[in-house]
């Protein structure tokens, strides 16, 4: 079975900066033969503040040639408070999201394998979803197959024990309660996006992909997190067997950068005094 992992699709009812690169990407899968496109996140430009970005995001999906699933990112439905206190995570912003793409989580069976699509912007949000996502995925995870784990922000930079990365991953309690959640699973690979970068790691006998955006490149408002900053998509192969992957950066695409216009499309906080 081929399934196509986008991500950082970013698409704007504002701002046209990007629309090429995901216009580009919509051509491309129309011939990837994907039998399922999975989104891990930010399918929005700033849907958590913006009803028409969410409702470009889902129009632009329902365009794609496969069935597709998704889980949100920060843009999509906000963040920890101590992230982004003027847009954190919440029941309008979690029903919005819901009512306009779909599920924040999800499971999905295919042959030997049990596909799980998680809300990683609940994650240590106080949330009262939070834990109850928690029992969800030790419930679900608890199955006779192979388990891959769809979510926005990676679970870790280099290793499971690292402290903590601030914006660019799950936070160091979290990950540590999902991999206890996951602790009796045959997890094989987890998906992510948020980076704006592909790359891949195994870590700990577990495959770590990190899906290039469809939309924009970070340059140097981004530390040095390795991989490659390039717009593509992740294509799969799963089999009862295994998965294997590999990188698609179309020739039709280009690696456009957003520091130029990052101020414009996300303009500066104040503190939260202010």
């Amino acid at each position: 079975m081929r399934i196509i992992q986008i991500s950082d699709t970013h698409l704007s009812a504002e701002f046209s900066q990007f629309t090429a690169n995901a216009e580009a990407l919509k051509r491309n899968l129309a011939t990837s033969g994907a039998d399922l496109v999975i989104n891990t996140g930010d399918l929005s430009m700033n849907g958590a503040i913006r009803a028409a970005d969410l409702a470009l995001a889902a129009e632009w999906h329902r365009a794609l040639p496969a069935p597709v699933l998704a889980v949100p990112g920060n843009h999509d439905v906000g963040d920890r408070a101590e992230i982004r206190f003027d847009q954190p995570i919440n029941d309008a912003r979690l029903a919005a999201y819901r009512q306009v793409i779909g599920p924040d989580r999800w499971v999905e069976d295919i042959p030997g394998w049990r596909l799980i699509g998680l809300n990683a912007m609940l994650f240590q949000s106080g949330h009262a979803e939070d834990k109850a996502q928690l029992d969800w995925l030790a419930e679900v995870a608890r199955v006779d197959a192979k388990v891959a784990l769809f979510l926005h922000k990676p679970l870790c930079i280099e290793t499971m024990d690292e402290g903590p990365w601030g914006y660019w991953t799950v936070v160091p309690e979290r990950r540590r309660a999902l991999m206890t959640a996951l602790s009796e699973t045959d997890l094989r690979l987890v998906a992510s996006g948020h980076l704006h970068i592909a790359r891949h790691r195994v870590i700990d006998g577990v495959e770590h992909v990190w899906g290039p955006a469809g939309s924009f490149v970070c340059g140097d408002i981004q530390e040095d997190l390795g991989g490659d900053r390039r717009i593509g998509y992740v294509e799969y192969d799963f089999s009862r067997d295994g998965v294997s992957h590999r990188f698609v950066f179309p020739a039709d695409t280009r690696d456009l950068p957003l520091d130029p216009v990052h101020d414009l499309i996300y303009p500066p906080l104040k503190s939260a005094a202010e």
